[in-house]
């Protein structure tokens, strides 16, 4: 009769590859059981490298990127952009953007806001224009210039404010300040802080 403990010496001698591998995947079960009992009750979320933050994702790109305002069906304001970036949460980044403002009065009064970059909400057309190399410029079609390093657009209201320093120069007068709120047609203005007016004839 064949004692146990040669039965088995004579198993491990004859099958060493098959005990070692039998060993290895009892280990493997053992871990993958260890981690099922800590992550089950885990919430588990993609790193955010592999996944975007919701609204900022870019949809496209484009060259020559219009929009148009109508009121009562009349063009209110339009705007061109060389170029757009617009994003899932209906934002656009603009470059070399020009907003056209038309009065609705009889004079038909046009203004021009220009800039190199900005932002728009493209669901309310309420913008921001940054200065790059060159200011940002409001021009009337009435001889007024305005000048600042960013504007910002509320199109609803057809409103224009900023906090930034400004001048501005008309066949009358001559003003500047810190930060201003207006009409876009340049009728009516608020200066913040330090302003300066110089009447012309």
């Amino acid at each position: 009769m064949v004692s146990s403990s040669t039965f088995l010496t004579g198993i491990m001698k004859v099958t060493p590859k098959l005990f070692t591998t039998l060993i290895v995947v009892l280990v493997l079960i053992a871990i993958a059981y260890g981690s099922y009992s800590l992550l089950r009750e885990a919430a588990v979320t993609m790193p955010a490298l592999f996944h975007p933050p919701s609204g900022s994702r870019l949809l496209m790109s484009m060259d020559g990127f219009k929009i148009i305002q109508t009121e009562h069906g009349n063009i209110s304001w339009r705007m061109n952009a060389g170029n757009a970036d617009l994003f899932e949460n209906k934002e656009a980044q603009l470059k070399n953007i020009e907003i056209i403002f038309t009065s609705s009065e009889k004079d038909k009064k046009v203004v021009n806001l220009i800039g190199e970059q900005g932002t728009m909400d493209t669901l309310s057309g309420n913008a921001s224009i940054r200065r790059g190399s060159k200011e940002v410029k409001i021009v009337t079609s009435d001889g007024y210039l305005l000048t600042t390093n960013s504007l910002f657009w509320k199109a609803g209201d057809r409103l224009v404010w900023t906090e930034d320093p400004f001048k501005l120069l008309g066949k009358e007068i001559y003003l500047e300040g810190v930060g201003f709120s207006a009409n876009v047609d340049m009728r009516t203005i608020v200066v913040k802080n330090n302003v300066k007016a110089v009447l012309q004839e």
